[in-house]
């Protein structure tokens, strides 16, 4: 460890880098700005076993940036460029999203010697992410293998307030005299799954671009570079790297003198067909655009888009690490979605194609919610995703003999199913049919929270029905009235194509509930055996055990992850509270201690729903994110041993905790329910701009009192207990914060 006020030097390594104290002149870092709770800034100091290299989004493009600052890095943890929605098919595999080639590279050399950690030595190497603007800094003095001294700093970011820019900024403070090179290169070497379709160079306007296209599903994307630079860069302009595939370079040679600063900046513009019939020229418009504008005010665009998502925000107020881990979990969430980009969120978004860049069960169950109650704008994309395959979904319930919508198990571009080998649609696909009901649910919830009627109406109903109608004729009749759901898959996947699997059949209830209500405010009258379906759907329950059964013929085995636990939250399907109790006790310890963070999170919310005695909530909470954030940039992983990283589904649950546990927040039409509490381990927490039918408001959550405040918007109908309270404009309404942890009882969690 550096003791306080020494300046960290880092020495390549082959296992990371070493520490050694010198004294230095660096660039200016960027400071932790105001506002918020915990931290807003992350950063390493070395690269040794508490740094993986982080990524930055805007919903449309990410990027992983390596210790470099720039370019593309191969190895354990690769660094690749993702670009929403870019999904090739490879003869004889599934869709997946496909790799564009890396825009970040912008090499600095002296005397033919590139920048390199493994080249010379590098001192003062510090890496930081701020999470107000999505700006990647990383700064380093390097000394060259001809023993020339080099302070730079390098700024990566995808613009938020422009969808298709990136900017790279390079500045050089030599410490000698003489000619340096700067190397814009748009490097192919990470686009696997893609072939060249064209390059070019603009030499008069320092600007090349390279095209691509995604093999099996021929959707092209252009990469175009523009350079500009500080005005003392007196530089002649080649072109480089016309021969190697999907590739394209142009560098710059300039006499530099010692103590004085350099400035190159590379403005990237990235457009596919899907947007553009001319992607290439589009592409060249976008950089060429980007470069136009003065820097600084790009800057300040980006900042401004990014404000007005930390607008609504969570705030965690007496824990400063659980504080910063809900500020990056919020960031690295909405850097992979953005407001009018109908592209839906993979397990682990834009950071990576893990997972093939597949949309799962993980996007409504554990990520939307997550900006629904926030940023009802960016849950309208996912919405949109699901019904655009609407179509693709009908096709597949009547292909496999069923009516309604069957969504896929992982869905890409078109919808179909795309498991890929060895498994099978006569496997996973087969069995895990619950992501209908996963969807219809989220889609329901949409229509609770924003109140948006036409929207149910074009939108939100064609998906809620047609998955009602798939479960209308899925469930089979039993005696005495019952139904029945055999041969699927739950969440809790290490108990496979078993029968009345309990979260599958609640869902499906729900669903064909859902559907009611929504045809009630539509006007619209829903075919009569919905009712009696879902009313006969069995659900079991062993009153010895006090649990609902995972499933027909569950017998104590282990599970993967949170399954009959759902049925609390998400679902709110109104089992008797000790049932709910139950189930949380009955299977945590029974859950896969090497499954993801998600089960522990619904334990929090529920324990938080039911008032579960002690700080059941918080114990749960500090179980459902510790283990799971190891690096300093505080990106989860999805279980304690590795996996997708960034994974946004395990940072999905981890914000329902404070957004719904401990508010005690449910969607309703007619009211915004409450019902909050908090133990003594948090200060508090404070939700911000939480929305309800258009209205804008803020619940802070103390340890004796909430206070409930109308920010925007209409009269606030407010639910707590069997009370509804109305909160005018400005006003704040104040109630009791539970306190679990201060019950007396013998089965109590202990808080110490």
């Amino acid at each position: 460890m550096v003791a306080a006020g020494v300046v960290s030097v880092v020495l390549a390594g082959t296992t990371g880098i070493a520490i050694r104290e010198v004294s230095a002149s660096v660039p200016a870092m960027p400071t932790d700005p105001p506002g918020g709770t915990g931290s807003f800034l992350l950063a390493a100091t070395n690269t040794g076993q508490t740094y993986t290299p982080t990524f930055t989004g805007n919903g449309e493009l990410g990027i992983r940036v390596p210790p470099l600052g720039q370019g593309y890095g191969g190895g354990v943890m690769s660094t690749p460029s993702e670009l929403a929605g870019f999904y090739a098919q490879p003869p004889g595999g599934v869709q997946q999203r496909a790799d564009i080639p890396t825009w970040t590279t912008l090499t600095y050399s002296d005397g033919g010697q590139s920048f390199a950690l493994s080249s010379g030595q590098t001192s003062n190497w510090r890496q930081a992410l701020n999470l107000r603007t999505g700006m990647i800094t990383t700064t380093a003095r390097w000394t060259a293998p001809d023993g020339h001294v080099t302070d730079m700093s390098y700024q990566v970011l995808t613009d938020r307030a422009r969808e298709h820019v990136g900017l790279v900024r390079l500045i050089l403070i030599p410490h000698w005299t003489g000619v340096a090179t700067v190397t814009d290169t748009i490097d192919g070497s990470s686009a696997t799954l893609t072939t060249q379709s064209g390059k070019g160079w603009v030499r008069s306007a320092r600007r090349d671009w390279v095209a691509v296209q995604t093999r099996g599903t021929n959707i092209e994307a252009a990469i175009a570079s523009q350079l500009t630079t500080s005005t003392n860069v007196k530089a002649t302009t080649a072109q480089v790297d016309q021969t190697t595939d999907q590739s394209v370079g142009q560098q710059l040679a300039f006499n530099v003198a010692s103590g004085h600063s350099y400035m190159v900046t590379k403005f990237i513009g990235v457009v596919t067909s899907q947007e553009s019939n001319s992607p290439n020229v589009s592409a060249q418009t976008q950089a060429a655009a980007a470069a136009g504008a003065w820097f600084g005010a790009l800057l300040e665009a980006n900042k401004a888009a990014w404000a007005a998502l930390w607008s609504g925000r969570i705030d965690v107020v007496g824990n400063t690490t659980l504080a910063t881990e809900v500020n990056a979990s919020e960031f690295y969430l909405w850097s992979s979605i953005r407001n009018g980009v109908d592209w839906s969120i993979s397990p682990a978004g834009l950071s990576s194609n893990s997972y093939d860049g597949h949309i799962f069960w993980d996007a409504e169950t554990w990520m939307y919610p997550a900006v629904l109650a926030q940023h009802p704008e960016l849950a309208t994309g996912m919405n949109d995703y699901r019904y655009a395959r609407l179509a693709a979904a009908m096709a597949h319930a009547s292909a496999t003999g069923y009516l309604g919508s069957r969504y896929p198990w992982e869905s890409a571009l078109d919808g179909s199913e795309q498991i890929p080998p060895p498994a099978s649609v006569f496997t996973e696909g087969l069995y895990e049919q619950h992501i209908t009901a996963d969807i219809a649910i989220a889609q329901w919830q949409y229509y609770q929270a924003t109140g948006n009627k036409k929207w149910l109406e074009r939108r939100g109903w064609p998906v809620i029905s047609q998955a009602a109608s798939f479960w209308a004729s899925r469930a089979v009749p039993g005696q005495g009235g019952t139904y029945h759901v055999g041969g699927v898959t739950g969440p809790d996947e290490e108990n496979p194509d078993v029968n009345d699997e309990v979260y599958t059949n609640a869902a499906a209830v729900t669903t064909l509930r859902d559907a009611i209500q929504a045809a009630g405010v539509l006007g619209l009258h829903p075919p009569a055996n919905w009712t009696w379906i879902a009313s006969g759907i069995v659900a079991p329950v062993d009153s010895s055990l006090g649990i609902s059964p995972e499933f027909a013929g569950y017998g104590g085995q282990r599970i993967k992850q949170a399954d009959a636990s759902l049925l609390e939250y998400p679902l709110d399907y109104g089992i008797p509270s000790n049932i709910a109790q139950g189930n949380v006790s009955y299977y945590a310890t029974r859950t896969d201690p090497n499954g993801p963070s998600m089960s522990d999170a619904i334990n929090s919310i529920d324990s938080s729903a039911l008032g579960t005695a002690g700080c059941a909530s918080f114990v749960y909470t500090q179980r459902s994110v510790q283990p799971f954030i190891r690096d300093v940039f505080e990106q989860f992983s999805e279980t304690r041993g590795g996996g997708a990283l960034t994974f946004m589904t395990g940072i999905g649950g981890f914000l329902q905790e404070f957004l719904y546990g401990y508010s005690g927040l449910r969607w309703d039409s007619n009211a915004v329910d409450l019902s909050p509490s908090i133990t003594s381990q948090l200060g508090g927490v404070v939700l911000h701009g939480l929305s309800w039918h258009g209205r804008r408001f803020t619940v802070a959550i103390g340890q004796h009192t909430t206070a409930i405040t109308l920010n925007s918007g209409g009269i606030l109908p407010v639910k707590t207990g069997f009370t509804t309270h109305h909160v005018g404009s400005g006003r704040t309404l104040v109630v009791v914060t539970r306190r679990p942890d201060l019950a007396h009882a013998t089965d109590a969690v202990g808080c110490g």
